[in-house]
């Protein structure tokens, strides 16, 4: 039976340095009864990184508590679509109109110091992070634009990125943090996500934040309990290749953070439930989305045609200036035209499976 298990990657403790230590205490009383032996030593070494940031996070608080529980945060927009859907290119395209704030890298992974050490946390993301993601070949800057959803994880259970660290429990996490099936749940993420868009309204003035989760596909509700005129852009793709896709960032990601081993079976079962649970969610709420709101469209229409599908979508959406920001948005696109996606190939029996299960 293949595992996928955890290496000696730092990799792990690098990623969770910028929790909270409460946040931390809490994952781990909630899922870390689940740990095996001979994964205590990182466990031991996440909470020691994590320890040496409590100082940092209280100055923080005690520096800009008061700005930041008075930030106005301004109708924000939502990029949708379930992993390996084409968020990234997508959030990285529209990270060029100016008239949008976006979390970066350095501020998603040390989401409760940003504010006062984002310049060394800049320079040490700057020299740490590898050219590209492991999952892929897309490019990573410290500055470039990063999905919140990592900075959740470091204010708490709330994240499906804490699935990353416990794989045995990836289904219950993501009922828990991305379905929000209990008030607990949906209260705690709400607050962090707030807490976040705040402390990022600070840092950036008052622009509308362009925040990217494929989490956030199951959380249309949830958003607009929040934003009731938030704007939502959902991409779609071929659903062989997002299963794929899946099987491969799992394969990736896992060895460097996990603090469990999974089978690959196990990941299999888990991406063909999850990925109907939340398409399932985000077809009953999307009707809550006012008109106006929501543009849909697939990755396969986006890729090569981006300002023709963009251009669409800001009059849809009602966003101005789309004329002045559309050469800003061409640089981006030339400058990835070199990216290649990966290929995939699934047997007759795997793509037999996927589309019974998903049909």
């Amino acid at each position: 039976m293949d595992m996928i298990r955890g290496t000696r990657s730092p990799f792990t403790a690098h990623a969770a340095f910028g929790a909270g230590l409460g946040a931390w205490s809490r994952t781990l009383w909630k899922h870390g009864g689940s740990v095996a032996p001979s994964y205590w030593p990182r466990v031991a070494a996440i909470t020691f990184v994590v320890a040496l940031n409590a100082p940092l996070r209280m100055w923080e608080r005690v520096r800009f508590g008061s700005r930041i529980a008075k930030a106005k945060i301004q109708d924000p927009v939502f990029i949708l679509g379930h992993p390996r859907s084409g968020t990234t290119y997508l959030h990285y395209v529209m990270s060029r109109d100016p008239q949008f704030a976006f979390p970066a890298v350095y501020q998603s992974l040390m989401p409760w110091t940003f504010l006062t050490m984002g310049r060394p946390w800049r320079q040490v993301l700057g020299k740490a992070l590898p050219p590209t993601r492991p999952m892929d070949n897309v490019k990573m800057t410290a500055d470039a634009p990063k999905e919140e959803e990592f900075a959740l994880a470091c204010m708490g259970p709330a994240s499906l990125v804490i699935g990353y660290f416990f794989p045995k429990r990836l289904q219950r996490i993501f009922e828990d943090a991305v379905l929000l099936r209990d008030a607990a749940s949906k209260d705690h993420w709400q607050r962090n996500l707030l807490l976040f868009m705040r402390k990022l309204t600070v840092k950036h003035g008052p622009k509308p934040l362009l925040l990217k989760s494929p989490a956030n596909t199951a959380r249309v509700k949830e958003i607009l309990e929040l934003f009731p005129n938030a704007r939502f852009i959902h991409i779609h793709r071929d659903p062989l290749t997002v299963y794929a896709s899946n099987l491969r960032l799992y394969e990736k990601i896992l060895p460097q953070q996990a603090l469990q081993a999974i089978t690959k079976s196990e990941v299999e079962t888990f991406i063909l439930r999850s990925y109907r649970q939340m398409l399932d969610k985000y077809g009953r709420d999307k009707s809550l989305i006012p008109a106006g709101r929501l543009v849909e469209f697939s990755y396969e229409a986006f890729v090569g045609n981006e300002l023709d599908v963009l251009e669409k979508a800001y009059a849809q959406l009602g966003l101005n200036g789309f004329a002045a920001v559309r050469p800003l948005m061409e640089r981006e696109i030339v400058a990835n035209e070199d990216y290649r996606t990966n290929t995939y190939t699934l047997s007759g029996d795997e793509q037999k499976r996927v589309l019974d299960a998903w049909g």
